[in-house]
């Protein structure tokens, strides 16, 4: 073999070499940048989804889950799925605070069709915000993995608060 085919075959595996590793490189960032557009599908499914959570403690009658929540809750359930399954156990604490609340609120407005003056020394108030905060501790634990997972910095969504009071 002479001097010229021998360089033009290693410039050949030269070449071949960085076009698998450009090809790797790219189907590497893809991905990435595929699972930064899941992490933000399933951070507004789950604000979609904590919405509804507070709306609970101002609204007067509980009329079950509507199907805005249950899509959200099963949209956030869907992605996690899909392509984070390193979130199983966050997303099973969230869902594990989903039933408790949704039991809670069920029970409550039993409670309140049965006895409204029983209902009123409940202390249901207060109950229902240690279940927003076991939802928001669940909720942050999840976003705080999901974060990490994807490289994403995941701001906060500062939301105007909607009172009752003057």
């Amino acid at each position: 073999m002479d001097t010229t085919t021998y360089l033009a075959a290693w410039l050949l595996a030269f070449l071949v070499a960085i076009g698998i590793l450009s090809w790797m490189l790219a189907r590497h960032q893809r991905r990435h940048d595929v699972r930064r557009v899941q992490a933000q599908r399933l951070l507004q499914a789950l604000q979609r989804y904590s919405e509804w959570v507070c709306s609970q403690r101002l609204a007067a009658v509980f009329h079950g889950e509507p199907p805005e929540a249950a899509e959200a809750l099963d949209e956030a359930c869907t992605t996690r799925m899909a392509w984070f399954p390193e979130l199983a156990g966050d997303m099973a604490e969230l869902l594990a605070v989903h039933n408790r609340l949704l039991s809670f609120l069920g029970t409550q407005q039993a409670l309140w069709l049965r006895d409204p003056e029983h209902w009123i020394e409940s202390d249901h108030d207060k109950r229902f915000v240690a279940l927003w905060r076991q939802h928001r501790f669940a909720l942050q634990a999840l976003l705080a993995k999901l974060e990490q997972a994807t490289s994403v910095k995941i701001e906060p969504v500062a939301r105007r608060r909607e009172s009752t009071y003057a």
